[in-house]
């Protein structure tokens, strides 16, 4: 009997040696590299898993089987949330035309640590939305035609979708929408930029109105603003966002594109404007209630380049659909 249980316990212990062995091997780096390569980490690594790595670095990216979005890992650390007096003086210096309480709700400026977690890579597209409407039975956007999306636009960011539409999709892919401190973060890494990509304003790296246009958003004609003006001869939804991550050279440090232009993003949020004093205190619950949710990064119909800042707050009601309105996703590990 003593050596049947000892022939026992010794399989026991070759099967758990196999199984951690199994374990170990599943979790070895991949070989696929990320491209472009994400400033925070240029050996940053492409994982097709089924579920999010158990090691990842800051910078991998990790394929979600439910959608096919990529999202980047963002890893554990501090940040420079909102904007402090000198650099809105120096703004404005270089912006004459901005007015100052446009920043009050950037501050004050304070460092914040956030856990660890993963953001979607781009903008959520048509394509990976159609999987959503084909999977849960949810209305489409109300530009699709037949429930699809147009023709040619599958890889464009999804508009025309309000503030529960967007959080429904971030749960059926296993995730939730972005709390502004965590899209801050992504976007302008732990140097504090003001861009995604620094500290210079730059219209080549991100889609916006003058650019596609070369006309600023304020020249009136008749009455009419520059964008009512192109609205009335072209299509926005085809004509004003283009593919995601078109503008590579416009990334963040982590390799997040499109955090600046193309569409404004939905985040998980309530506006408030006294939020960041509770951040400063070390207090970072999110607003429990409020009218309107928090918007961040610009669009196609945006010019001025203080809505493209990093920092820059915007809000709208939940209901709102627009054709400059997108959203991405987040998944904590």
């Amino acid at each position: 009997m003593r050596v049947k249980w000892a022939m026992l316990v010794a399989l026991v212990c070759v099967a758990l040696a196999v199984a951690v062995t199994a374990c170990a091997a599943a979790q070895e780096r991949p070989t696929e590299r990320v491209s472009p390569a994400p400033q925070v980490n240029s050996n940053a690594v492409v994982w097709r898993t089924p579920e999010p790595p158990a090691s990842p670095q800051a910078g991998d990216v990790w394929v979600n089987p439910r959608d096919g979005m990529e999202l980047v890992y963002v890893a554990a650390g501090e940040f420079t949330l909102g904007s402090s007096d000198a650099e809105i003086d120096a703004w404005l210096r270089q912006h004459p035309g901005d007015d100052r309480s446009w920043f009050e709700d950037e501050q004050p400026q304070c460092r914040v640590n956030l856990p660890a977690y993963w953001i979607g890579r781009t903008e959520v597209t048509n394509a990976q939305h159609l999987r959503f409407v084909q999977a849960t039975g949810q209305r489409a956007p109300q530009h699709w035609a037949s429930g699809r999306p147009p023709a040619g636009l599958e890889n464009f960011p999804v508009v025309l979708v309000n503030w529960e539409s967007a959080r429904a999709y971030c749960a059926w892919a296993g995730g939730r929408l972005p709390t502004e401190l965590e899209w801050e973060k992504a976007a302008r890494s732990a140097d504090g930029r003001i861009f995604p990509w620094g500290n210079e304003w730059d219209r080549s790296r991100c889609r916006n109105f003058q650019g596609i246009t070369g006309r600023s958003y304020a020249s009136f004609r008749d009455g009419l603003s520059a964008l009512e003006v192109w609205v009335r001869s072209h299509d926005p939804v085809r004509e004003g966002p283009v593919a995601v991550g078109s503008n590579p050279s416009g990334g963040s440090v982590y390799g997040c594109q499109d955090m600046a232009g193309n569409v404004w993003e939905w985040c998980e949020d309530w506006h408030d404007e006294e939020a960041y004093r509770r951040y400063a205190r070390g207090d970072l619950t999110p607003p429990a209630s409020g009218s309107l949710k928090v918007l961040r990064g610009g669009s196609w119909s945006s010019d001025n380049p203080t809505f493209f800042r990093c920092a820059n707050r915007d809000l709208n009601y939940p209901v709102s659909r627009y054709d400059f309105l997108g959203f991405r996703c987040v998944r904590l590990p």
